[in-house]
């Protein structure tokens, strides 16, 4: 399972959560509930949480609409980047 650590590096790496599963080797959806348990752990903060209607892609042609729901924005706190940083040392 991937660690604490690969997840926050991968997010600081702006990707896709597709891509940062596919890179983890983890299924999408838990790679979300490890997300969602850091951001309630204070390594990340959610920056937004927009559905498709404010979608540039919400009229349906970005193939997805269907398992999208929203599009979230995650960033790393000041916790987040000191772990991280203590991971790449």
């Amino acid at each position: 399972m991937a660690t604490t650590e690969a997840i926050l590096c991968g997010i600081e790496g702006v990707c896709t959560l597709e891509e940062l599963a596919n890179e983890l080797d983890m299924r999408k959806s838990m790679l979300m509930a490890r997300i969602e348990f850091l951001a309630r752990a204070g390594y990340l903060c959610k920056l937004s949480e927009k559905g498709c209607a404010s979608c540039p892609m919400g009229n349906n042609t970005c193939g997805v609409s269907g398992e999208c729901m929203s599009v979230k924005l995650y960033a790393l706190t000041e916790k987040g980047m000191e772990l991280v940083k203590a991971a790449k040392i």
